[in-house]
């Protein structure tokens, strides 16, 4: 879906107030977001366990580089940081969000669960920027990583 979740004052506050008609279609609206938000966390899920992959690999590449080049040692420990506080920042951003589902689902279950939708939402919009705050760092580096590498080809003609 590319409709954006809408705020949860769009839906009815009291439900006895509406006729089958309407109640049916405010759950259906109800439930097509649901399932947008389903599916953006599946791809979440998905590009998380690659980007760790990902992440595993190249901070293992960088523990290898650091030990091996004393000269590169106080850039290589920088980027190791930045690789550590991104994964940090995106596994406390992954748990915040899955913490807000849960708090969802069970809230669901009461009378309260339109309350819930508004957490999620605002767990939602925080993982964005930390996801976003993230890429940044991470593009910070990849720089790095490119300067690195073409001192280490310099210095002994490959990095491996």
């Amino acid at each position: 879906m590319t409709d954006s979740i809408p705020s949860t004052t769009k839906f009815p506050l009291k439900v006895s107030d509406l006729d089958r008609v309407d109640l049916e279609a405010a759950y259906f609206d109800i439930r097509g977001h649901y399932k947008s938000l389903m599916l953006s966390r599946g791809k979440f899920r998905s590009s998380s366990i690659k980007n760790r992959a990902a992440m595993d690999v190249l901070e293992e590449r960088l523990r290898a580089i650091a030990e091996r080049e004393a000269s590169v040692r106080a850039e290589a420990y920088e980027m190791l940081e930045i690789v550590t506080n991104v994964i940090g920042e995106l596994e406390d951003a992954g748990d915040d969000l899955v913490t807000e589902f849960h708090a969802y689902q069970e809230g669901k279950k009461t009378y309260q669960g339109g309350s819930f939708i508004g957490r999620l939402i605002q767990a939602v919009i925080r993982f964005i920027t930390r996801w976003t705050r993230s890429k940044e760092e991470l593009q910070k580096l990849i720089d790095k990583q490119e300067s690195m590498k073409k001192r280490l080809e310099l210095s002994n003609g490959s990095d491996r």
